[in-house]
């Protein structure tokens, strides 16, 4: 953006000289030409700063620690928080933590460890911010989803108006999100910025720290999992119908510390080191699997109770026909599984495997058991394309996890392929659009954004995209936040997924 010396010199005042920039070579490692980069280092820099773009009518987008930035394609205000990365309180006693939208789940972990207390981590991993928001996690059979965390809120609203939520605005303490008077959750996931947030957290039955060992990429422990009062293992189980059975008794014995709905895919691209490595793996587990499967950490507070959940969950699996992968219950690749998926810094190397760009379709909403079945259609609807040779084959790659004992579920399928075949992106884009609505016409739960036209979603949601129009000019008269029009992608500092754009009707004059 080519701000005139007199604006750029109006936010230059509000961060310093070194905290703004419109310099070609910085604005390149932001991947777009069309922004100016500023650097807040506090609540009311943040909330001066979205004034001055009210003011000059500028859009402006924030962000934490996304995985990229989907730019938009005209000239904004880009928001960097890197600055707010402090961890403000660690309450042991109600049990909570206060951070700053920068603060990553490994930085926060790392301290609550310490504690014997751990936070949910959201599924884009432990290098994303640890704000609570949305995001549903590896952990969530203990610590829940994202939006059932966060408590007291600092929130900058699209008009720079500093607005305090919960308990914080009550009596300045965070332990509560909600009153006195309404609650604003669902609000202030869909704009501003949030600048502190409280965030539950959870009981840690594991060590103080991982006994780490090794280099990247092959690290390992020092100690066995079941040294330390905790194992993993791989369940496949020769239907669908088996496999919610086996997940739904283990909700019910709350014998888990994770449950996760992996492929043998995900479980391949966690215990390798190399993309040779990984497709013979995967190769081998696929003629190992007997059907669907999932992955499950137990993990014991002492060794009586450890010896207990073992116990049920031998039980169970008995009950259901499960075998186990025994590939997992080598300690070395259970070790590996383990600080992975506890530390949740799998995801990367789930994702961006390699085989091409991917396109991904997730659903979330209540009762897990209908997500599963329909990931099950979503992936033979995908193994068409793979016969037709449209996308790159790879077992499905699809998977998902139930969080409170199977009450609230989030499954996602990934879909890698050719950008630049034609055939292929089109054959995508139509599986997507299938699968999508699909989702809404079989009652299994709502699509990811941006799969479907956002009104025919929306009238299937209690017409939450009239309602969030409605909100959107109440808070942001002068269209200078985000156009989301979904609370999941348009949480400015959520670090989970980063915005989907809509352009103004009218856009706004360059400067």
């Amino acid at each position: 953006m080519a701000l005139s010396k007199d604006i750029y010199k109006e936010f230059e005042d509000v961060v310093g000289a070194e905290n703004i920039s419109d310099d070609p070579a910085i604005k390149d490692a932001y991947r777009s030409p069309d922004l100016t980069v500023i650097l807040p280092g506090s609540t009311e820099e943040v909330a001066a700063v979205i004034k001055l773009c009210n003011k000059h009518k500028i859009p402006y987008k924030a962000q934490s620690t996304g995985w990229m930035l989907f730019a938009p394609t005209y000239d904004f205000i880009f928001l960097d928080l890197r600055r707010m990365n402090r961890i403000i309180e660690i309450n042991e006693k109600n049990m909570y933590a206060v951070v700053e939208p920068y603060v990553i789940s490994a930085e926060l972990m790392a301290e609550l460890f310490k504690r014997g207390m751990i936070c949910n981590v959201k599924g884009s991993g432990s290098t994303c911010t640890a704000l609570a928001m949305s995001g549903h996690g590896h952990m969530g059979m203990t610590t829940s989803t994202g939006d059932r965390n966060d408590l007291a809120t600092e929130w900058v609203t699209d008009e720079g108006e500093i607005v305090r939520l919960g308990t914080l605005g009550a009596s300045d303490e965070w332990f509560c999100g909600d009153g006195p008077g309404p609650s604003l959750r669902g609000v202030y996931r869909g704009g501003g910025v949030i600048t502190k947030q409280a965030t539950k957290v959870y009981h840690w039955p594991g060590p103080s720290a991982f006994p780490l060992e090794g280099l990247s990429p092959r690290y390992t422990l020092s100690k066995k999992p079941s040294e330390m009062n905790m194992m993993v293992r791989y369940f496949s189980f020769p239907s669908i119908e088996k496999l919610i059975e086996a997940e739904l008794k283990i909700g019910e014995s709350e014998i888990a510390f994770e449950l996760m709905g992996f492929c043998p895919s995900m479980v391949s691209s966690n215990i390798t080191t190399s993309n040779e490595e990984d497709f013979e793996t995967l190769e081998q587990f696929t003629r190992e699997v007997q059907g669907p499967g999932f992955m499950v950490i137990i993990a014991g507070n002492f060794d009586e109770d450890f010896e207990y959940k073992k116990k049920v969950l031998a039980q169970i699996i008995k009950e259901t026909d499960g075998e186990s992968l025994k590939a997992v219950e080598d300690p070395d690749a259970e070790a590996t599984l383990l600080f992975q998926c506890t530390r949740v810094c799998a995801s990367i190397r789930e994702t961006f495997r390699a085989g091409g760009m991917f396109s991904s379709m997730m659903v979330q909403g209540q009762r897990y058991d209908n997500h599963v079945r329909w990931l099950e259609e979503a992936a033979v609807l995908k193994r068409e394309l793979i016969e037709k040779g449209l996308v790159i084959a790879d077992d499905g790659q699809q998977f998902g996890w139930g969080e409170e004992g199977g009450h609230l579920g989030h499954t996602e399928i990934f879909c890698r392929y050719n950008p630049y075949d034609e055939k292929s992106s089109k054959a995508v884009q139509d599986w997507l659009a299938k699968v999508g609505k699909r989702a809404l016409d079989g009652c299994f739960a709502v699509p990811s954004m941006g799969i479907l036209p956002v009104d025919v979603i929306g009238k299937r949601a209690s017409n939450y995209h009239i309602w969030f129009g409605k909100l959107k000019k109440a808070f942001d008269p002068n269209s200078v936040g985000e156009n989301t029009g979904f609370s999941y992608v348009g949480a400015d500092t959520s670090g989970v997924h980063t915005s989907i754009y809509q352009k103004p009707e009218k856009a706004p004059p360059k400067k």
